[in-house]
């Protein structure tokens, strides 16, 4: 049955619980609803090591991006508990969680009016709030930070240039610098190579991972192309209609099992890793 959603707080971790005795994200038993009676995840458990790269696929309405929307703490939940980066969310999160967990929607959520540099700036604010995105307030070391992540990404020499002005692949380039530059210990991402061809998607997630790998950071995203998948993530969780109908090793998830999994009328079976 449905039942009202959990109260909008959020619980602090425990310094004394050490930052290796949990995971980066745990989830139990999570059951969400937009309306009464219409569950979009049903039963989710999962739960993401600190310093791993985690894709989680499946069809269109399968409930991925809910999934990463409540663990962003966007979407509250009826049923079950969920953990991220230490914090019991119970609703919209304290301004710290805010602080280690950078998002990444299908939206992207950038100023269209802003030159690109302005709105990777504004992933600085947390460290320098009340600034704004005008690039002269910002201490030199940010806006040189600002730039190599451009560049990083291919687009040192779109700066300046405003985000209306960009290509939709641009767009997601410059939403995935912003959330570097908030410097979070967990990357949440959705869809966020979608606009991109497959060579240039794999060489701007390959440069994510080795910044992900070299700084122990942790990345959660949805996408669609296996072979990106097999390449570049750890594990790999596959919903369909809202339950997880296979978590297990990248690497082991192939074309053809995808499939299976989510063309099954039971679910899926015949793929290890369950």
């Amino acid at each position: 049955m449905y039942g009202a959603a959990e109260p909008v707080t959020a619980t602090r971790p425990n310094p004394a619980e050490g930052p290796a005795s949990t995971p980066a994200v745990d989830v139990r038993d999570l059951w969400l609803a937009y309306r009464p009676g219409q569950w979009v995840l049903k039963g989710v458990s999962l739960r993401v090591p600190k310093g791993q790269v985690w894709v989680v696929m499946g069809p269109s309405g399968a409930g991925k991006t809910t999934l990463l929307k409540a663990l962003a703490g966007l979407l509250p939940f009826q049923r079950g508990a969920v953990e991220v980066m230490g914090f019991q969310l119970r609703g919209e999160p304290p301004r710290t969680f805010r602080r280690v967990v950078g998002y990444i929607p299908q939206q992207l959520g950038l100023v269209r009016g802003l030159t690109a540099l302005e709105n990777v700036l504004l992933g600085a604010l947390g460290r320098h709030g009340g600034l704004g995105p005008t690039v002269g307030l910002f201490p030199r070391q940010e806006v040189a930070r600002a730039r190599d992540y451009l560049a990083m990404l291919g687009l040192g020499d779109k700066a300046g240039t405003r985000v209306f002005n960009l290509s939709g692949g641009e767009r997601q380039r410059v939403a995935i610098a912003r959330t570097l530059m908030q410097d979070p210990q967990l990357i949440l991402a959705d869809e966020f190579v979608s606009d991109l061809d497959l060579p240039r998607a794999a060489r701007v997630l390959e440069t994510v991972r080795a910044l992900v790998q070299e700084r122990g950071l942790t990345l959660v995203m949805n996408l669609h192309e296996i072979q990106l998948v097999q390449e570049l993530a750890d594990h790999v969780v596959v919903l369909k209609d809202g339950r997880p109908v296979y978590q297990g090793p990248a690497d082991s998830l192939g074309w053809a099992d995808f499939r299976v999994l989510v063309e099954a009328p039971d679910g899926g079976t015949g793929v290890g890793g369950r």
